[in-house]
């Protein structure tokens, strides 16, 4: 429904986000989520460990959280605060960008007659510890 706003609601809508920004007065329904958990694929049921967590939030909330990270990505690349080796969420690059740099490495290491070596860590659940 929002992306069919015409421009003037567009507008609006944006002025609205600018001013709750600028003033950091969040509506307190924006501090709050519904989460649902959701059973991974051909695991037990009966551990809630197998279950992968779905917050619902707000959807002006999403909105608004998707411009202070538009914002955040821009400046960030603008003034290149970011490395260029990193290449996981970002715009025109990818993960397979580290696989096509490290099969440049093992290929130029063949030719030279040289060792090539890669470490490789299984962060296990990594994203429940951020």
């Amino acid at each position: 429904m929002l992306k069919h706003l015409p421009p003037n609601a567009v507008n609006t809508l944006l002025q609205a986000l600018n001013n709750i920004w600028f003033a950091g007065n969040f509506h307190p329904s924006w501090r709050t989520s519904t989460v649902i958990p959701i059973p991974k694929p051909a695991k037990d049921a009966s551990d809630p460990n197998n279950y992968r967590p779905i917050a619902l939030t707000s959807c002006l909330c999403r909105i608004m959280e998707h411009m202070v990270n538009s914002r955040l990505v821009w400046f960030l690349e603008r003034n290149k605060l970011i490395t260029p080796l990193q290449c996981g969420f970002r715009k025109q690059r990818s993960t397979t960008d580290h696989l096509v740099r490290l099969e440049s490495s093992i290929r130029e290491a063949f030719i030279q007659r040289q060792h090539a070596v890669a470490v490789f860590f299984d962060l296990e659940k990594a994203y429940d510890c951020t």
